[in-house]
């Protein structure tokens, strides 16, 4: 009988360790739950910057003010000669309000461009007919200009046409003009494209002694031209006064391509000077006469 009620107790107790085990319960601690393993929690990662919302503009806003020159092909060209990439959808708004421009862009018209530092392009012009006060220095906006005199191989050593592709390219022909030029006289473009025209691409004045132009020309192609004041007797001459051969240019591959030249006398400074034109004869004014050199094959 005795030995019946040890079997029987340590069944009970066998059972009640059992549903302790099973319900959280330490045996002859009722009551008590058993401690849980601590949990690892994994923390959770942020997405990655490139995954979030990019601002626009995607940096800083650097002002620039200045004066136009032209707005062209996707850039913005001011009369420092400095071409600048304009940003997909960039706005034109009117510089003292904010809001529809009440001047055209164009040559002369002052502008204040917003660059966004992020990629170099301007993503606003603000226009206005009277000069800005300036705001951003010249040398925080300098890194952003597109290359405009890039040294460039001898073009009499190249082949012509090796190595072009072709496309058009816009270039800035900027010709520094003798101080005694009379301010009312029109500076002329004169190339064998147009026929030797002396009155062929007429100039913008941009100072008192500066004068710009701007023109697409295919890569490749392969440019005489000669600065004058609307006809021949009044052509560019050398720094010793006397006739000049025709200037050179060999267009490259690029975007943009800015030409800088000087004049330093012209041909009607001379009121005894003839008229000179192509094949010429030499005379004491012209001892190397007015002539085309041969197109290469």
């Amino acid at each position: 009988m005795k030995q019946r009620r040890l079997l029987l107790v340590s069944a009970l107790w066998i059972a009640s360790a059992l549903a302790a085990a099973t319900s959280g319960l330490l045996p002859g601690k009722v009551g008590l739950a058993a401690t849980p393993p601590p949990l690892t929690e994994t923390p959770i990662t942020p997405p990655p910057l490139s995954a979030t919302a990019t601002p626009s503009p995607s940096g800083q806003l650097i002002r620039y003010t200045g004066q136009l020159l032209d707005l062209r092909g996707g850039f913005a060209f001011f009369t420092t000669g400095d071409a600048f990439r304009l940003a997909p959808g960039y706005k034109v708004v009117d510089a003292a309000t904010g809001g529809p421009p009440t001047v055209p862009a164009m040559t002369r018209t002052y502008a204040r461009a917003a660059f966004d530092t992020g990629n170099g392009s301007i993503v606003q012009l603000g226009l206005s007919p009277k000069p800005l006060p300036p705001e951003a220095n010249y040398q925080d906006v300098a890194r952003f200009a597109v290359a405009l005199s890039t040294s460039a191989p001898n073009p009499d050593l190249i082949p012509h046409g090796e190595g072009y592709n072709g496309k058009p390219v816009l270039v800035i022909f900027t010709v520094e003009i003798p101080p005694q030029t009379p301010f009312n006289d029109d500076v002329y473009l004169a190339t064998d494209v147009s026929g030797w025209s002396a009155t062929a691409i007429k100039m913008d004045r941009i100072d008192a002694t500066h004068y710009r132009v701007e023109r697409d020309f295919l890569s490749g192609t392969r440019l005489l031209y000669r600065y004058t004041l609307g006809s021949w007797s009044s052509a560019e001459r050398g720094q010793d006064g006397l006739e000049v051969k025709p200037r050179l240019f060999l267009v490259p591959n690029a975007d943009v391509k800015s030409v800088s030249d000087t004049v330093y006398h012209w041909g009607n400074e001379n009121p005894n000077a003839p008229d000179l034109g192509e094949n010429a004869p030499p005379t004491p004014y012209n001892p190397i006469p007015f002539f085309t050199p041969p197109r290469r094959p």
